[in-house]
């Protein structure tokens, strides 16, 4: 087991590249193209915005010719991605004669700075005995399409060591605005030259000879020229930046080349780019990952891929978090993942809540619910998806927000925050009793696939046979098993806040509502011939028989007694239905609609849950077996939890490689395959970190105690420290079977696996 590790070292690897981490710019292209090469120049997002290419350098020798570079290996950490350039075969290079490969070398760290910019410090190693001459070009190339078409750009000023431009960039919704923003292409010191060019083309690449100042580079300088209209004014504008460079003989020398975006208002005068000493920048970068992983508590323990995991996940929440005020942003949130997933969606911000509960302060978690109460509909409805600076009306997700409040509550007690979250969660289960379920079943409706955030499954077409088709609009009534828990969930919540609030009235009104929902899940939902729960079509009220994970929900909570356990071990635990090599699969095996490589239909989809596992229902899967093995004191499940969640997280590594962690949207139950094909890693619709903090180290929060009691996964030691609850900092030490737990440092009891401890005193 490593001790004292430093995560930001540990995280270490070669093929991974995403930086960013709390800002509106991002650097996570989900299909780079051009990793070898300098820069910048795959697509960038701020926000959810793409800016594409962002730039890229060139070196030139003293007579103006290209000193080609190839790549000569990466190596990244979530703060950086450090790259080595290797000088191409001199005899094939123009100019390359005057060059010695061995005696010439460069390095480029790539990050992502805080403020907005993303920066190239370049790094020239002169191992010769003699002086070299050289020339840097930052350049960029920038569609221009004055006529609305596309993207287009304005407003050129050229300053001493840098180019700024206003550009509006294209949202991905046709509905949504465009978004003015300012961005800049610089240099850590005073340019020598400029040029600015307009030109016909589409060739968008980092290649020297394709741009106008390959011919226009010359005397050793650019030729200080901003020309932006001709026969028409649209096209490519080309933008470099010069700066002359003279290598002294056995020396280094660092510079920095960066494009910055911002906000087109004042806050871009505003910020001062820190960028004088590019090498210092990149230790800010490092300092503030540093600090960020200091402030959630640590872990290590004897089995490499719970460890790494652990930190792997905090690494992804950063690198999803956006913490600014901006028009619908006013607190931290964090987004689903990267590309189009870069926004706050309600499906998956309850795992950020759950996740982030654990950090040292509740704002990021707190964050993630106020982003959503903010931006409230006036029927009382969740927004699914929010743009900064638009609303998506169409799109509405369901989601377990009770759950994750009373849980982030539990660690950290914040009253005024619980008055806030009630108020708007009150409108919340008003709008669903109103238009979820007008007849009063106590049962919720589903009436789209995609609201679920689970389309494409067997589940709706059991009710209408065009549940599948390619809109938002109503296509059909499902009483869900899944929204129904989440109804349960949320309406015992607000009993508890309302106790804790004091409103004494409606606390027993809550508690009244959600025992109805409890009732009428057992009733309507639980089919006691095949031992599960179903959903039902409220047209008939029958129960569909159709088998999805979502049928073992009610799983995690107390709606389930021990007479439903057979039917859950019976079912779940099948080889022939969910028990899968990597389970579990999100549809039963023996559906007729599933399917393990993601087709539906005969069509590869880019989220079928016809049979993909998908590590957003394995989080719920393990906290139904969980809950179930704890509620009902069942040994067996105690083993099979632990079984699934080493699974499950097994699952989440490239080959079986303990240095590869991962986080697709979903895998192949067979073969445990993430869909690569979808470009999209670091995908934060899951909680791990959770699982974790509860069941590999044991340590679970309520209302009244604490306890400990870790479940018998296969390791032999773990330390869980600085973990703050309630004010207090704690540490659980696991060695062989006995544990201990310790409060400010002082050990207070100990224990043994089995056997939990209960902590009064918090």
């Amino acid at each position: 087991m490593k001790k004292n590790l430093n995560p930001l070292t540990y995280l270490e690897r070669t093929d991974k590249w995403y930086l960013g981490g709390g800002n509106r710019l991002i650097w996570a292209p989900p299909f780079p193209v051009w990793l070898e090469y300098p820069g910048f120049w795959d697509k960038a997002h701020y926000y959810n915005r793409e800016i594409e290419p962002v730039f890229t350098w060139t070196i030139l020798d003293d007579t103006g010719n290209e000193i080609p570079l190839q790549g000569g290996g990466r190596h990244w950490d979530p703060s950086k991605l450090v790259t080595g350039y290797e000088i191409c075969d001199a005899g094939d290079a123009p100019g390359g004669r005057t060059m010695q490969g061995s005696r010439f070398k460069i390095q480029e760290t790539k990050c992502c700075m805080q403020d907005g910019a993303l920066a190239s410090v370049v790094r020239m190693s002169n191992k010769s005995n003699s002086s070299i001459k050289l020339h840097l070009i930052a350049w960029t190339v920038q569609q221009n399409y004055p006529s609305g078409k596309k993207t287009w750009i304005e407003n050129i000023n050229v300053q001493q060591d840098n180019i700024s431009f206003k550009k509006y960039l294209q949202p991905h919704h046709a509905d949504a605005p465009i978004l003015p923003v300012i961005c800049s292409i610089g240099l850590d010191q005073k340019i020598t030259s400029y040029s600015i060019n307009l030109s016909e083309g589409f060739m968008l690449q980092p290649h020297w000879k394709l741009t106008p100042f390959f011919e226009k580079f010359r005397n050793r300088r650019l030729q200080n020229e901003c020309k932006l209209s001709g026969v028409s004014d649209d096209g490519l504008i080309y933008m470099a930046l010069h700066t002359s460079i003279e290598l002294q003989a056995k020396s280094d020398k660092a510079l920095t080349a960066y494009f910055r975006v911002a906000p087109s208002g004042g806050e871009f005068k505003k910020v001062k780019m820190p960028l004088r000493d590019g090498v210092n920048s990149v230790t800010n970068v490092e300092k503030r990952w540093r600090g960020y992983f200091s402030s959630v508590p640590y872990f290590a323990c004897t089995d490499e891929y719970f460890t790494r995991y652990y930190w792997y996940r905090w690494y992804g929440l950063k690198l999803n978090t956006i913490n600014v005020r901006e028009n619908n942003y006013q607190y931290p949130f964090v987004c689903e993942g990267i590309g189009y997933f870069r926004a706050p969606i309600s499906y998956s911000a309850m795992c950020h809540i759950m996740e982030n509960r654990w950090q040292k302060t509740a704002a990021p978690a707190q964050g993630t619910l106020l982003t959503f109460l903010s931006n409230q509909r006036k029927d009382g409805g969740f927004r699914g998806y929010i743009d900064m600076d638009f609303y998506r009306q169409e799109m509405f997700y369901h989601a377990n927000w009770g759950k994750s409040l009373i849980e982030l509550h539990r660690i950290h007690p914040d009253k005024q925050f619980l008055k806030q979250a009630y108020k708007g969660l009150e409108k919340y289960v008003q709008y669903f009793d109103r238009e979820r379920d007008a007849e009063e079943s106590g049962l919720y409706d589903i009436d789209n696939h995609y609201e679920t955030g689970q389309e494409y499954m067997h589940r709706y077409l059991a009710v209408h046979p065009n549940a599948d088709r390619d809109n938002w609009g109503d296509v059909f009534r499902l009483k869900g098993v899944d929204v129904t828990v989440y109804m349960y969930e949320l309406k015992k919540a607000l009993s508890i806040a309302a106790g804790i609030l004091g409103k004494r009235k409606v606390e027993e009104q809550w508690r009244r509502g959600a025992e109805k929902i409890k009732n009428d899940m057992v009733e309507k939902m639980w089919d006691a011939k095949e031992e599960m729960f179903f959903d039902v079509n409220p047209e008939t009220g029958k129960r569909t028989t159709v088998k999805a994970a979502t049928c073992f929900y009610p799983y995690m909570t107390d709606i389930v007694t021990a007479a439903h356990v057979p039917g859950f071990k019976r079912h779940l635990l099948s080889s022939k239905e969910f028990w899968t090599t990597y389970p579990v699969p999100s549809s039963s095996v023996d559906d007729a609609y599933y399917h393990a490589e993601a087709e539906w239909k005969g069509k590869r989809m880019n989220c079928p849950w016809n049979g993909r596992v998908w590590p957003m229902t394995n989080s719920h899967i393990a906290e139904a077996l969980a809950q179930t093995a704890i509620r009902c004191n069942d040994h067996e499940l105690r083993a099979t939890c632990a079984e699934f969640i080493t699974k499950f997280i097994r699952m989440m590594y490239f080959d079986g490689d303990q240095t590869r962690p991962n986080c697709f949207e979903h895998y192949n139950p067979k073969t445990g395959q993430p869909s690569i094909y979808r470009g999209v890693d670091d995908y934060q619709h899951s909680w791990v970190v959770d699982l974790i903090m509860k069941y590999v180290a044991g340590l679970r929060v309520y209302d009244n105690n604490i306890i400990v009691d870790p479940f018998p996964f296969e390791i032999e030691s773990f330390i869980l420290d600085k973990v703050y609850v309630r004010g207090k900092t704690l540490r659980v030490e696991r060695k062989g079977k006995e544990f201990s737990v310790s409060i400010g440092g002082k050990t207070i009891a100990r224990s043994k696996v089995g056997q939990p401890l209960a902590l009064d005193s918090l």
